[in-house]
């Protein structure tokens, strides 16, 4: 009895770690950096060039150069978590940074080469892996509630942005001139 309780409360605390991870990564990460990155890449004349010299290249070259990036990609996250650790924040920052333009060109090249990844069996087998443990997380009922937690939250902080830092009200003007008295000072 007391160990079916204590797997479900660990089962638990495991589901909500997937799920803030996968929020944090879903909403901020990728939508407000990588996907307009991604969007970018899209609309460059250089990439529309490059999807057309893949398209005859062996699947085998770009399931290399995919794997290379991909790996690339992960070993500078791993190691932006590692410095971050360690107290170099601001080194792990940078390092994440750079890694989200690769990511996003990674991503991209995935998805002009899907068709020649997706034909070896073990790249699909795993692709389809991880979607079913994307569509497992988010069917979740811990993830709905966190999610509409997130958004409720990111509108009650909207509001708070309109209300003191919009417009011409006591808050955003003393801002204002501190802003103004710092730059005067800089300047000097």
């Amino acid at each position: 009895m007391f160990l079916k309780k204590l797997f479900k409360r660990l089962l638990f605390a495991i589901q909500i770690i997937l799920v803030v991870i996968f929020i944090v990564l879903e909403e901020v990460i990728w939508e407000r950096i990588a996907e307009p990155i991604y969007d970018y890449l899209q609309g460059l004349h250089v990439l529309q060039a490059l999807q057309e010299r893949l398209k005859p290249v062996n699947r085998y070259a770009v399931l290399v150069i995919f794997l290379v990036l991909l790996i690339g990609v992960e070993a500078a996250g791993v190691a932006a978590g590692v410095l971050a650790v360690r107290g170099m924040v601001v080194s792990a920052a940078l390092l994440y940074g750079l890694k989200i333009p690769i990511a996003g060109f990674v991503f991209w090249l995935f998805r002009v080469s899907e068709d020649k990844l997706l034909s070896f069996g073990w790249f699909r087998w795993s692709y389809e892996r991880i979607m079913a443990f994307f569509a497992w997380i988010k069917s979740r009922e811990i993830y709905q509630e966190t999610l509409d937690l997130t958004h409720r939250a990111k509108e009650a902080l909207k509001r708070f942005r309109v209300r003191y830092f919009s417009g011409d009200n006591t808050v955003s003007r003393r801002f204002r001139r501190l802003y103004v008295v710092l730059k005067k000072a800089l300047k000097r």
